[in-house]
């Protein structure tokens, strides 16, 4: 592998301004600079990342810390993340919380220990006092999915009541007056405000919120299709179905497929995220769009600009998007 000092001598400079060539810290002639990018090329070098953040007190990595590393939304999300980071030509180290407080905080100390220039983040059980306690640490921190008035500035998230209550409308709007819900796990924030949304667009509409058509699950398909079950068992005749997220939404689906009902004939069923295997599942399934490579990018880009010291206009709140599909 070639040094800095091959390249020096192939350009016929000083070591120092081949580093001043490559890291853009002083001005050089252009004819100077020209011969170093030559002689960099011709030798294929590449600077010691190590040695570099010595020098710079940078190690060119952002961590991030999502729940599920198998799941299509975190999958969508970190890909924007990593989209805007290689512009930059940054990397990323990537760690999974389960959204489970204990593997959270071992998630965010694990990538602390990597040394990274900023951290961005999406938690679910983390308390809002302890991501404050992070937030304000010597690591610049991006929080995804979740909204702290005291640190606004770096939050990226979706308005999900605004979500909850535009599912639970479309529903409403097609003659629906029985329309159940799939909520997700009930200590999420996110879940939260979309049961809130659903329950106000009932409340709006002139209908009674029936805590008998809710059932709690675990944002993932298994838990989808164990809630259908649990809400035809209690026997309460809903004629549409709204799941907090497409993963619950693909196991309801199946669930519903097994006890005989046919969807959109005889029941209307709406998710919400539209990850990618909304568009395939059968029926293809109507939902709520979460602009999550749009999010991962927005995250990256305030992470950017606070390591680089400056403001851009950033759109930090995101609005969902209702997308009709087959289902619904």
């Amino acid at each position: 592998m070639p040094t800095i000092r091959e390249v020096s001598r192939l350009a016929g400079v000083s070591a120092s301004t081949v580093s001043r060539v490559r890291n853009e810290t002083a001005p050089v002639a252009p004819h100077t600079r020209r011969k170093v990018l030559e002689a960099v090329e011709r030798l294929h070098y590449t600077p010691n990342a190590f040695a570099r953040s010595l020098v710079t007190n940078r190690s060119g990595g952002v961590g991030v810390s999502v729940n599920d590393l198998g799941s299509p939304y975190y999958g969508a999300l970190l890909q924007g993340i990593e989209a805007q980071l290689e512009e930059s030509g940054m990397h990323m180290v990537v760690a999974s919380g389960q959204a489970n407080h204990r593997r959270e905080r071992e998630s965010v100390e694990y990538l602390l220990e990597r040394r990274p220039d900023a951290l961005i983040v999406h938690l679910e059980a983390t308390p809002d006092v302890e991501l404050l306690e992070l937030m304000r640490g010597p690591v610049p921190v991006v929080l995804v999915g979740r909204y702290l008035a005291d640190v606004a500035d770096r939050c990226v998230y979706l308005d999900n009541e605004a979500g909850g209550k535009l599912a639970t409308r479309y529903l409403i709007d097609q003659g629906h007056t029985k329309i159940a819900h799939i909520a997700g796990p009930l200590s999420f924030p996110d879940a939260r405000a979309r049961l809130h949304g659903y329950r106000q667009a009932l409340e709006t509409a002139g209908f009674k919120y029936d805590e008998t058509l809710v059932v709690e699950a675990d944002f993932l398909e298994e838990g989808g299709y164990q809630a259908v079950w649990r809400l035809l068992n209690r026997e309460n005749d809903f004629s549409a179905l709204f799941c907090a997220n497409d993963q619950m939404a693909a196991g309801a689906l199946q669930g519903l497929r097994e006890a005989g009902l046919s969807v959109p004939e005889q029941l209307r069923v709406m998710g919400y995220d539209d990850v990618l295997f909304a568009r395939y599942l059968h029926p293809t399934l109507s939902t709520i769009r979460q602009p999550l490579p749009e999010m991962g990018r927005a995250a990256a880009r305030i992470a950017l600009d606070i390591l680089a010291g400056r403001r851009r206009e950033v759109n930090r709140k995101f609005e969902p998007e209702l997308v009709v599909r087959d289902s619904a």
